[in-house]
């Protein structure tokens, strides 16, 4: 896909004319089947990095984010343009968290949220094995690192998956701060 032919697609379905060059380079390599980390203050469009994406790759693109609101947020904005996303988290009845997961087996989403702590739930993890995944999208990544201040121990459990991932698998890490070591420690990790 020419960057021409996307920006026709991203005023389709988002509503802009152009991406931002750095947008672009990553959606580009993420369109390729490489590993990114990206480091964008907040406001820069992180999220139009992997929403794009998401709405050209073939299955679901599962995106780790530990913020609900931020979650119930996007999944709002991404229906609102007719983007089949969805969230599963733990203020969600365990019936419609169920739902979800059939719909994302059933390649009936785009976009699935969900909160690092669900790679401590094996039917989660049960459910994810038959789910064809087209993308994993670390939000916060600066919470792999040992070395941040805001570690999370079960982002280490999202690191495992991603490692089981071929090489020539999309992922994208990203984040607002991150101190040169938190970098060079989330590269280590998800192998960017």
């Amino acid at each position: 896909m020419t960057r021409q032919e996307a920006e026709i697609q991203l005023n389709r379905l988002f509503g802009f004319k152009r991406f931002y060059d750095l947008q672009w380079l990553v959606i580009e390599k993420l369109l390729a089947g490489k590993r990114v980390l990206l480091i964008e203050k907040t406001g820069f469009g992180k999220s139009l990095c992997y929403q794009f994406p998401a709405t050209q790759l073939k299955g679901v693109t599962i995106v780790f984010s530990p913020l609900i609101a931020l979650m119930r947020d996007q999944v709002r904005s991404m229906q609102d343009k007719g983007i089949r996303a969805a969230a599963i988290h733990s203020n969600q009845e365990a019936a419609e968290n169920v739902a979800i997961i059939d719909r994302a087996q059933n390649n009936l989403l785009d976009i699935l949220y969900i909160a690092p702590e669900r790679m401590e739930n094996a039917a989660w993890i049960s459910a994810a094995r038959q789910m064809k995944i087209a993308m994993v999208v670390i939000d916060e990544a600066h919470c792999i690192s040992m070395w941040g201040q805001s570690f999370r121990p079960n982002y280490r459990r999202m690191v495992n998956l991603v490692r089981l991932l071929p090489r020539s698998f999309p992922v994208l890490a990203t984040t607002a701060t991150a101190t040169p070591r938190v970098q060079a420690d989330i590269v280590e990790q998800v192998g960017t």
